[in-house]
């Protein structure tokens, strides 16, 4: 095969666990499914950070969020760190986005030879927040309750379908009209499933009697709660809102399953222009997420949660000629990078967090290493991590009580076996990959703070003179249609 083209597909704060795709006869999937019986599916995929910007800045460059000092959704990562579109376009590719990429800070492009449109959230810092003040008990940062209530939730429209429509309309122009003298990266990025759950009614009406399971809740839970999902239940307002209310939860996994579905669809009329255009035989095509969504799991709503719900993803990978399987070992968004460059033929100039996936790809045993994940920013500021090896996975939050799961035989990570003697070795052993020196714990904490009041300055000053470093798309009328 000549030097394949790469469809790379993202959907946002999209969880597996109700993909019909991903073994979960809840949202139908039917495209994401045919696809996954062709690719090479990667079943247990992690988020390298589960919240938009810093997943995406790991994805881009396949450094730990940590490395890059991008934390939160408010931070940025510096435009001297190649990405994956740098090293492509080097390769001779023309990179091209479409849709989301949510960069934060005046490189809007990071390696892209051009967006096909602008983004839909903020490029400045304003989204970095401090904590909660602790004597105020009415404080909250966002109320993001709301959004989970059922009376919120239903047919409609939104500001992020109408983005969803253009990134769409933009990506299958380009799969139509763009030159075939050189391979493409095009990245099409959508907005949707990520709440709010407002949802065109055919869709809607679709999962009008869907069994849709509801969570399990133990009546101990409020006593198995960490310190991290405590501050995030302040953080969202879940404090003061009941969304465990089984009307709430049916509504926003309804509202869930169908803007899933709505997305699927999406991926299908993608597909269907490659084949149109004669283009499938020469394309790989991945489909991933950012991160998951926790959809009332453990009474939890959104991501930043290294819980399954919130910390996994989707991830497959068609690539033509190889051997349709599933793989069940640990990998992680961060590994995409590297098995990028390693399609392309390039080297990375500093090592990557992240290792390439195409032994695996290839048929191969892919070899098992601990799998990492971490959130440092807003609703908790300070180091916190977690970390997948085998049946094991730990959970590290600095100064506070951590957590041990086995995933095999408690998948809801209701039973919290640290401290057990007879779990020391792998308990150590987890712990260290995260103490023992990879990750500057008291830098992280200390970063984290002291970028705070430098942003607002910025964000200060920007906000008087009216300044914002958006992506201005070039659309010259005497070039379109028939007008030359």
């Amino acid at each position: 095969m000549k030097q394949p083209n790469v469809l790379l597909v993202i959907a946002d704060q999209m969880t597996p666990f109700m993909l019909e795709a991903c073994g979960y006869p809840i949202a139908k999937t039917k495209h994401m499914k045919a696809l996954a019986e062709r690719s090479v599916h990667f079943t247990t995929a992690y988020s390298p950070s589960p919240i938009c910007v810093p997943a995406r800045s790991c994805l881009m460059t396949g450094l730990y969020t940590s490395t890059t000092g991008c934390y939160d959704n408010g931070d940025p990562y510096h435009s001297f760190i190649p990405t994956f579109a740098h090293y492509m376009t080097n390769a001779g590719y023309d990179t091209v986005l479409s849709g989301k990429m949510h960069f934060v800070g005046a490189d809007q492009l990071h390696g892209f030879n051009r967006r096909l449109n602008t983004d839909i959230y903020p490029s400045g810092f304003i989204w970095s927040y401090p904590l909660l003040d602790e004597n105020d008990p009415e404080a909250m940062a966002f109320d993001f309750a709301p959004q989970y209530q059922a009376e919120n939730i239903g047919p409609g429209w939104s500001k992020e379908l109408q983005y969803d429509e253009e990134t769409q309309f933009r990506a299958l122009e380009y799969l139509r009209h763009t030159p075939k003298d050189k391979p493409f990266l095009l990245t099409v990025s959508y907005t949707n499933p990520h709440p709010p759950y407002q949802v065109p009614t055919k869709y809607w009406e679709l999962y009008k009697d869907a069994d849709l399971p509801l969570p399990y809740y133990p009546d101990d839970m409020e006593e198995k709660y960490s310190d991290f999902d405590r501050a995030f239940i302040r953080w969202y307002g879940l404090d003061r809102k009941n969304i465990r209310d089984p009307k709430h939860l049916i509504a926003m996994r309804r509202g869930f399953a169908a803007l899933a579905h709505y997305v699927d669809d999406k991926l299908g009329e993608l597909i269907a222009v490659l084949d149109e255009q004669g283009l499938r035989d020469d394309t790989i095509v991945i489909l991933t997420s950012d991160h998951g969504e926790m959809l009332g799991e453990k009474a939890l709503v959104q991501k930043r949660s290294l819980y399954e719900w919130s910390a996994r993803i989707p991830l497959m990978i068609d690539y033509p000629g190889a051997k349709p399987r599933e793989v069940s070992t640990p990998v992680s968004l961060i590994d995409l990078p590297a098995t990028l460059l390693d399609i392309v033929g390039q080297e990375s100039v500093r090592p990557m967090a992240g290792r390439s996936l195409m032994p695996a790809v290839n048929g191969s045993t892919l070899e098992e290493v601990p799998v990492i994940s971490e959130y440092h920013g807003e609703g908790i500021m300070r180091p916190s991590f977690m970390v997948r090896k085998g049946a094991w996975k730990y959970h590290y939050c600095h100064r506070s009580a951590p957590q041990l799961f086995n995933i095999e035989t408690d998948p809801g990570e209701w039973d919290n076996r640290a401290g057990d003697p007879t779990l020391k070795d792998i308990e150590d052993e987890l712990n260290s990959i995260i103490t023992g020196g990879q990750f500057d714990l008291d830098f992280i904490e200390k970063d984290v703070w002291d970028r705070l009041s430098q942003k607002q300055v910025v964000n200060a000053a920007m906000a008087t003179n009216k300044t914002a470093w958006d992506y201005k798309v070039e659309n010259n009328p005497a070039e379109l249609y028939v007008r030359t």
